[in-house]
């Protein structure tokens, strides 16, 4: 039987919340839609994000730049304060993605994306530094010195990647922007944090440092990207992917980006991380996905300093418009504003109090706040499956039944009643796809049947009281399945 136990009495010290650092976005016009600014409230009143990083800051819609009647550059900054006014109001700050290229800069016809995005080096790099100083100038005008501190300038996006880069075989290429842009942020005030390579799949991390640290040129951090199943970009939703182990995400982040980071006295910022990337893959709509993240974050506590999950919703446009309710989207949430598991997930994260108990259970997290004691508890079963991901994760997936979980916990009042409360996802618990499936929908649910599977989309609850023992101590046992997650709440 699986036994976790704790004592309220055995700090561990402060929780960790590295991975609520930050949270992802498609790109800055979708965050301006209502809907979308909805759904991101939701996400902040209920998982509580410090950041939010995004493509799309100078896409023509933002109409940031343009000419003058002398073809020289202009500027306009009115969408961008709406946006960011409005993420501020509800407490988050912005990972500024520096990039990708204005169309009337942009030195090749190049894009990315349906909503086509360019990815080419800029006709004349005096104007890539002016664009970038003029921003970040009016950003401290508008917003002030000591909060643009706070906040991080993140140079392009997947410069090594060939669908981001138009110069992607060439790294000097991408130095030349890095360069030009982390000095123009300088320039308005050395205090504020610069860094790159933003590249996928944990690459350039080395080659970075060493051109900065050669050339005299700002680096405060790195950050990069890596998603847990192989292969890259899938630019029209077509591409076949296979889960991967957890390990295979969390090994490599720590082997080839941590320990780099380490060494070199550089924080790590995972600013792209998810089970697949691919924004077609139904791994993202499956309850499987719940435990994958959460045996995914603990594995990569203190080896990267911010995780930002990729994304908060399904309002994402990379391979055009969502085609159907759940269509393997990234998103916490999905276009209806249904709570996938993995918003739970994030949910109960940020439930967890300030203080971290021990706990001798690698897949739990034992803490407690002022009145009340959180246990957050999960067991993966990797798929074993030859099957891609969606054909496996489309179907209902029964749960096989497992040994029940025993709980042992020490350091209470001694014979003492106690009200534990638990939440559950797993199959059909919090289980919001497989809500859909059993209703049976061939089209677009209507609003009274969104509420009926709003309604199952939440954790399976359930309230017990148990009695303390003579010495202070609590045990009781949970039913398990596999792919189970439960957070205990226990008021003291």
């Amino acid at each position: 039987m699986r036994i976790i136990s704790s004592d309220l009495g055995k700090e561990k010290g402060k929780l960790n919340r590295f991975f609520s650092e930050c949270i992802g976005a498609g790109r800055a016009g979708e965050v301006m839609r209502h809907n979308a600014y909805e759904q991101l409230k939701t996400v902040q009143k209920e998982c509580d994000f410090k950041y939010i990083r995004f493509h799309g800051l100078f896409h023509e819609e933002m109409i940031i730049v343009s000419r003058d009647d002398d073809g020289k550059l202009k500027f306009n900054f009115r969408y961008v304060d709406m946006l960011f006014d409005s993420l501020l109001e509800i407490g988050l700050r912005p990972i500024v993605e520096l990039g990708l290229m204005p169309e009337i800069m942009a030195e090749k016809e190049k894009y990315v994306f349906w909503w086509k995005m360019n990815v080419s080096m800029p006709k004349d790099i005096s104007e890539w530094e002016s664009l970038v100083y003029e921003t970040v100038k009016h950003l401290t005008y508008r917003y002030g010195e000591d909060e643009v501190k706070k906040w991080y300038f993140e140079v392009w996006n997947e410069p090594n990647h060939p669908a981001f880069f138009s110069e992607y075989t060439d790294i000097n290429k991408y130095f030349e922007l890095y360069d030009g842009a982390s000095r123009a942020v300088k320039r308005v005030n050395s205090d504020y944090r610069v860094g790159g390579p933003a590249s996928a799949g944990l690459a350039w991390v080395s080659e970075t440092i060493d051109h900065c640290r050669k050339n005299d040129v700002p680096l405060d951090f790195i950050s990069t990207h890596y998603y847990g199943v192989e292969g890259a970009f899938d630019s029209d939703g077509t591409r076949v992917t296979r889960l991967k182990p957890v390990e295979y995400l969390t090994d490599a982040i720590k082997s080839r980006a941590s320990e780099i980071c380490k060494k070199e006295g550089y924080p790590l910022l995972v600013t792209e991380w998810s089970s697949s990337y691919s924004p077609r893959d139904p791994i993202h709509d499956s309850y499987v996905s719940a435990p994958y993240l959460l045996r995914a974050i603990r594995q990569c506590e203190g080896h990267a300093d911010m995780m930002s999950y990729w994304t908060y919703t399904d309002i994402f446009e990379e391979v055009g418009p969502p085609p159907t309710p759940f269509h393997g989207g990234f998103g916490l949430i999905n276009v209806q504003s249904l709570k996938k598991p993995t918003f739970h997930v994030y949910s109960f994260l940020n439930k967890l109090g300030d203080t971290e108990l021990f706990c001798d259970d690698e897949s739990a997290y034992a803490c407690r706040s002022e009145r009340e004691m959180q246990l957050l508890l999960w067991n993966y079963v990797h798929p074993e499956t030859e099957m891609s991901n969606k054909k496996y994760f489309t179907q209902p997936l029964p749960a096989k039944q497992l040994e029940d979980v025993s709980i042992v916990l020490s350091g209470f009042e001694c014979e003492k009643a106690y009200t534990v409360s638990v939440e559950t996802l797993g199959y059909k618990m919090g289980d919001v796809y497989n809500a859909y499936l059993d209703g049976g929908f061939t089209e677009l649910p209507t609003r009274e049947e969104e509420k009926l599977i709003s309604a199952k989309a939440e954790p399976k609850k359930t309230v017990i009281t148990v009695t303390s023992d003579k010495d202070g101590k609590l045990e009781f046992a949970l039913p398990q399945s596999e792919n189970q997650v439960d957070f205990i709440k226990i008021s003291l």
